[in-house]
């Protein structure tokens, strides 16, 4: 992978990639002092941590603590989970939201950088992600698994293999997998690798015989679903009539139900012909005129 362009043809959004290489390469982000080990994580950080508790090793199971509790806790082996620390390290920031521009990304994404410590013998069970992550390995080695998902395409929400739910994502008849498909990829990441996990990807990690530091930039990347949602939603908003309550639904009163029925039926077809007006290059000028200004 050469170039950005390279990148956005071969492997953007849904194929797995990693490049390695000095963390020196990175330039400031590979110097910051908050980011120099997990006390400087700590001391730059002001919210509470999420502690990855050891019975799931799935960040479903956590709990939030204090700073200098989260320390006492990572030290008796405990992962530690620092989310948005761009908020914190101004220069971590300038990153994210310049990768999030360079991927061609609205400025509407909900983009947050995350610090993650761990112990050897920590590591994730097999899950997938709705979000992109780029992750950046800043201390120790850590293993990722990889596979593509085949079961759920462009999934919304998290799910992990030990979970004892399906996704609402798939059909109830749809057998989930409990362990990573035998072909899976394995990549060690080392200081200064960088590993692209597409949104939906099965992915497990095993920290390696030291202490780990990884920062991971992710993105929740909108739909069209939310893009087309949005824009009917901002039309829809300026129609007096469909900002009126929308009452009676579910009411007890048969009669008073009856007629909120009726009225939801006519205000559908109302909405449909709103949207059959809805010209595409018109809403993509407004879309970047409200991201420019």
């Amino acid at each position: 992978m050469k170039s950005r362009e390279d990148f956005l043809g071969r492997f953007w959004p849904g194929t797995a990639t990693s490049v390695q290489g000095p963390l020196e390469r990175l330039g400031a982000l590979a110097s910051l002092p908050e980011l120099a080990d997990v006390y400087g994580v700590v001391e730059a950080f002001k919210d509470p941590v999420m502690v990855i508790l050891p019975d799931e090793r799935d960040e479903s199971s956590t709990l939030k603590v204090d700073g200098g509790a989260a320390l006492g806790l990572y030290g008796r082996g405990m992962a530690l989970c620092f989310s948005s620390v761009d908020k914190f390290i101004p220069e971590v920031d300038r990153w994210l939201q310049a990768l999030r521009r360079e991927l061609g990304l609205p400025s509407a994404t909900y983009a947050r950088a995350l610090v993650y410590a761990a112990k050897p013998g920590a590591g994730n069970f097999p899950h997938y992600d709705a979000n992109a992550n780029f992750v950046v390995q800043l201390q120790g080695t850590k293993r990722w698994t990889l596979a593509p998902n085949t079961h759920v395409v462009n999934p919304t929400d998290r799910w992990t293999m030990t979970s004892p739910h399906l996704p609402a994502e798939v059909n109830p008849e749809v057998e989930m997998p409990r362990r990573m498909p035998a072909d899976a990829l394995s990549i060690d990441l080392v200081p200064g690798s960088v590993l692209f996990v597409p949104r939906g990807y099965w992915h497990a990690t095993e920290v390696g015989s030291e202490d780990t530091l990884a920062l991971n930039f992710t993105y929740s990347q909108p739909t069209w679903a939310e893009v087309v949602t949005a824009v009917m939603l901002n039309r829809l908003h300026r129609e007096p009539e469909f900002r009126r309550l929308a009452d009676g639904l579910e009411s007890k009163d048969s009669t008073r139900q009856a007629a909120a029925r009726a009225e939801l039926s006519r205000m559908v077809d109302r909405f449909k012909g709103e949207a059959a007006c809805v010209d595409g290059e018109a809403v993509f000028a407004d879309l970047m005129a409200a991201a420019l200004g």
